[in-house]
């Protein structure tokens, strides 16, 4: 922790949990099992990316709103409750309402036409008529369900610290305990075990959100939430950044293991020793990654600085340009191999170029972080 009480190891921590979006996203279409409606390549699978998938889909999103809910703690006792709805409503709600409007269009298309023209293999004509009447129709929100969520975290948060009796409510989490954190896994468990058919928690793009996911999120909002009040734990956890993360590796281990060898029915996968397994796994690396960070990368960064400003518009255009760029490599000669990274590293390229030409300095930019001004060279002094 910084002598200015930033912990600038969580700065980074929010940053990265938005970017690996990016990297999961881009490793769907090279799953040995691709997601539903994603645009598969079916010249090229691994089970390399079914692992990656798996690791990062299990601790990122609940990363983040742990974050976020640490983060809203702060920013909440910082400057009060009219103060932090207006912040919320200009870094959340605008960005949320505006991506539906203009992205998320351009989002849905690259998926509609993988349906229409590639999987359904439909006439071109009546491929061309379904792609653009249900373009202009409601498809979920895609990837800005996480958005949509947490809005609703924050509605309820307010609306509970307006209970005076629950104002001076505390949770007494120490994250450098390993019982603490094994107690919060067996929580998470009992809420897969009782709400999820899955031991893998899916995502939820519907307009209504569900109670299990609301339940499952909320819980690392929550938890986010009251470790605020115990900041000096953070140090304790940083200290034992292994004993998190190497369990958590081998909880994934076993996942991938069962994942791999169950049968259509998922007769392994909804399993209760799955879903705690599961929950163990998530808790973990939840842990672990936040101690990493605190660990390793506590300092302040430029780099660090940049890449957290840029996270949040690269997150919101990035999953266009991945899916438009599977569909076009399927019609290459670009070796299997070589089409995830080339994904990953064209559509990082072109948002990062977008961010800093069209977003960094404008009004967008102000909305999405806070006003940034170009720096300017020092003139040339003559001799």
């Amino acid at each position: 922790m910084q002598q200015n009480n930033r912990i600038y190891g969580l700065d980074a921590l929010r940053a990265i949990a938005m970017l690996l979006g990016i990297v999961l996203h881009a490793s769907i279409a090279y799953k040995v099992y691709p997601n539903p409606t994603w645009p598969s390549d079916n010249q090229y699978h691994s089970w390399f990316f079914d692992g990656l998938y798996l690791f990062i889909h299990s601790f990122r999103m609940q990363l983040f709103y742990l974050v976020a809910g640490f983060f809203a703690c702060l920013l909440y006792k910082k400057i009060g409750e009219s103060a932090f709805i207006r912040h919320r409503l200009k870094r959340i709600v605008i960005p949320f309402a505006g991506s539906l409007i203009f992205i998320l269009p351009l989002t849905i298309a690259p998926f509609l036409y993988y349906k229409y023209f590639i999987a359904d293999q439909l006439p071109v004509q009546e491929a061309k008529h379904l792609f653009y009447r249900q373009l202009f129709r409601w498809n979920g929100m895609a990837h800005l369900w996480f958005l949509y969520y947490l809005v609703i975290f924050y509605g309820v948060m307010l609306a509970v610290l307006r209970i005076k009796p629950l104002q001076r409510f505390r949770l007494k989490l120490n994250p450098g305990s390993f019982l603490q954190v094994l107690g919060l896994g067996i929580v998470l468990a009992f809420i897969q075990v009782i709400f999820f058919r899955e031991s893998v928690v899916e995502v939820s793009t519907g307009i209504l959100p569900k109670v299990s996911h609301l339940l499952y999120y909320g819980f690392f909002f929550i938890v986010g939430y009251h470790l605020h009040h115990n900041q000096s734990a953070f140090l304790q956890l940083a200290r034992h950044t292994w004993l998190y993360l190497l369990p958590g590796i081998i909880f994934t281990g076993g996942m991938f293991y069962i994942l791999a060898n169950d049968t259509p029915e998922g007769q392994l996968s909804t399993t209760i020793p799955a879903k705690l397994l599961a929950a163990m796994q998530t808790i973990f690396l939840v842990f672990g990654a936040i101690g990493f960070f605190l660990r390793y990368l506590n300092s302040e960064r430029p780099y660090l600085k940049y890449i957290a400003d840029a996270s949040y518009w690269l997150y919101l255009v990035h999953l266009s340009l991945v899916a438009s760029l599977q569909i076009l490599f399927r019609y290459t000669n670009v070796p299997g191999a070589m089409r995830f990274g080339l994904v990953l590293l064209i559509t990082s390229l072109i948002a990062l170029a977008t961010y800093q030409w069209f977003i960094r300095y404008s009004f967008i930019g102000d909305i999405l972080h806070g006003p940034r001004k170009k720096t300017v060279a020092p003139e040339a002094v003559e001799a």
